[in-house]
């Protein structure tokens, strides 16, 4: 009991309130995930870019925010009632909940996804087609192909919804004539998509056997690496739960074995041209790439719940950390290294360690997700830190908010300046990151951007909530309280939202409202009725007594 605090402590209701309103945003992003191209099971007929913005705006400091605030509020516990307090507490309001979920919401889930991918949009396809030299390439239409280049077309423009050239839909379709008269048409055949691919990417990531040797024939560079450091290569370890929900994304059937046979086959061009002469171990990425494509690591057994079973893990790290300053009768470090400027210092380059091994299968903003039995070391690690953070950040005794003191001008840093940076370098979606930086570079600068972006918006959130919510305040409290049985149970009742009005020709937005409005009223409905003052409530959420 070394570590149990003598002193007295206030319950920190602003970052109770915080807590909860990261759990209310992660509603908004899944329910705006259906109206862009992203890799969903649900696509929306009406689609708007700038749900894209909403989506990395919001992932690219929610969950970093989540951990830091448990690793916090883990730390409280332990200071006032112990390690033996905490273990217990965990294991109900975590583990417990999680071992329930997975045998209801996490079927929810699978249930409603694969009756998303295979029902299509409800819309004629027809109507919906686009007359375009990429969608002429993708159809392998090779007569409409020559029109279009016969009026002027580029064969190496990109489109603009996703930045893909006309040469890599076709490796992606598998239209193996159409990609060759592009090639004889003037298409580059190392020609960069937006997230810096190429149409060799395209075809080892599918498995296109026939396309591969064709791109190979004509020069394609095997060494060409994307935004997240990939080459070629490494798009053959792609695990085959996201290459489904990217051939649902494309509208493009494609049977496992042959997909992955053609990966194989592949792989044994690829091993004929790269790194010719060289006797070099592959890279750590490589490595670290080709280990977290098992299926222990990928198959997606937790889904949205994955934060409770890496919590299970920084819990027992925790622990560990806990016991031997019990011991030792630590009592945190200097305050000056948390609270002050110089915390960036420190906070950023560690951070950009696991930062730099995300992105490396799928180009994103922000931090990976893993959804396997076994956590992803690098996601892991880089949850660890905020958790961490939080933790040292209780023992500080910060009650001036001096972290976020300077919320007002860090918000719309973060909004306005480092999140359209970050993203700019991170995918390249305005198009002047050439202008700025030479390619070497823009992974760097990238890494730096995302890292600084969570940070910075952590710390603003903190300040902006302590502004405003420092008292207690019953409805605030009901809405944290309901937060988590929110979150916990929204997704399938999303994507089933969602699956429902896909096909409505109404604006995204509007959608999207009714969508967020329907979901959680409905869970507050049956949070008040049923689970608030029953044994559910107090597994989530501790006792409640009911009002008389």
């Amino acid at each position: 009991m070394g570590g149990v605090t003598t002193k007295p402590y206030a319950r920190r209701s602003d970052l109770d309130a915080l807590r909860g309103f990261a759990m209310l945003l992660g509603i908004a992003l899944h329910a705006g995930l259906s109206f862009t191209p992203f890799f969903w099971p649900v696509q929306d007929t009406q689609q708007n870019e700038l749900f894209g913005l909403f989506f990395s705006a919001i992932h690219g400091f929610r969950m970093p925010l989540f951990f830091l605030l448990s690793g916090f509020f883990t730390a409280m516990l332990w200071r006032q009632r112990g390690l033996k307090s905490l273990l217990s507490h965990r294991l109900r309001r975590v583990l417990l909940p999680l071992l329930l979920g997975l045998v209801t919401v996490v079927p929810a889930v699978g249930l409603i996804s694969g009756i998303a991918l295979t029902s299509g949009t409800g819309v004629d396809e027809a109507e919906t087609a686009k007359n375009d030299i990429w969608s002429a390439a993708a159809a392998g239409q090779l007569e409409e192909i020559k029109q279009y280049l016969a009026g002027g077309a580029d064969p190496n423009a990109l489109d603009s919804a996703f930045g893909t050239s006309p040469l890599a839909w076709a490796a992606l379709h598998g239209q193996t004539a159409a990609a060759e008269l592009l090639l004889q048409q003037g298409a580059e055949v190392n020609r960069q998509t937006r997230d810096g691919g190429t149409a060799l990417h395209a075809a080892a990531f599918l498995g296109r056997t026939e396309i591969a040797g064709l791109l190979i024939r004509h020069g394609a560079d095997a060494q060409i690496r994307n935004t997240s450091g990939m080459t070629p290569r490494q798009s053959l370890a792609v695990d085959w739960e996201l290459t489904l929900y990217i051939l649902a994304l494309l509208k493009v059937e494609l049977d496992e074995d042959e997909a992955k046979a053609g990966r194989r086959e592949i792989a044994d061009l690829l091993g004929g041209i790269e790194n010719q002469g060289a006797n070099s171990a592959a890279s750590l990425s490589d490595r670290l790439v080709q280990i977290t494509s098992m299926p222990i690591f990928s198959s997606p057994v937790f889904h949205h719940l994955w934060f409770l079973w890496f919590l299970c893990w920084l819990v027992v790290a925790f622990a560990a950390y806990a016991a031997v300053a019990d011991r030792l009768k630590w009592q945190g470090p200097r305050k000056w290294l948390l609270l002050s400027p110089a915390r960036f210092l420190w906070l950023i380059p560690l951070s950009m360690v696991p930062q730099w091994f995300m992105g490396l299968t799928m180009p994103g903003f922000g931090p990976d997700t893993s959804i396997g039995i076994l956590p992803m070391p690098q996601v892991l690690l880089y949850y660890a830190i905020f958790f961490g953070f939080g933790a040292l950040y209780f023992d500080c005794d910060d009650r001036q908010a001096t972290l976020g003191k300077s919320w007002r001008w860090m918000l719309p840093l973060g909004l306005f300046v480092v999140f359209p940076l970050g993203l700019e370098f991170s995918l390249g979606p305005f198009g002047f990151r050439e202008a700025l930086l030479p390619p070497s570079m823009t992974r760097p600068f990238a890494v730096a951007l995302q890292v600084l972006y969570a940070w910075i918006m952590a710390f603003a959130c903190m300040g902006l909530f302590r502004t405003f919510f420092v008292g207690e305040n019953k409805s605030i409290r009901y809405m944290s309280d309901a937060s988590y049985w929110l979150y916990v149970v929204h997704l399938p009742l999303v994507m089933g939202a969602q699956w429902a009005v896909r096909a409505w020709p109404l604006w995204p937005i509007v959608k999207f409202t009714l969508i967020c409005l329907l979901v959680t009223g409905f869970l507050l409905l049956t949070y008040q009725t049923i689970v608030r003052y029953s044994w559910l409530g107090k597994l989530l959420n501790g006792p409640r007594a009911r009002p008389e």
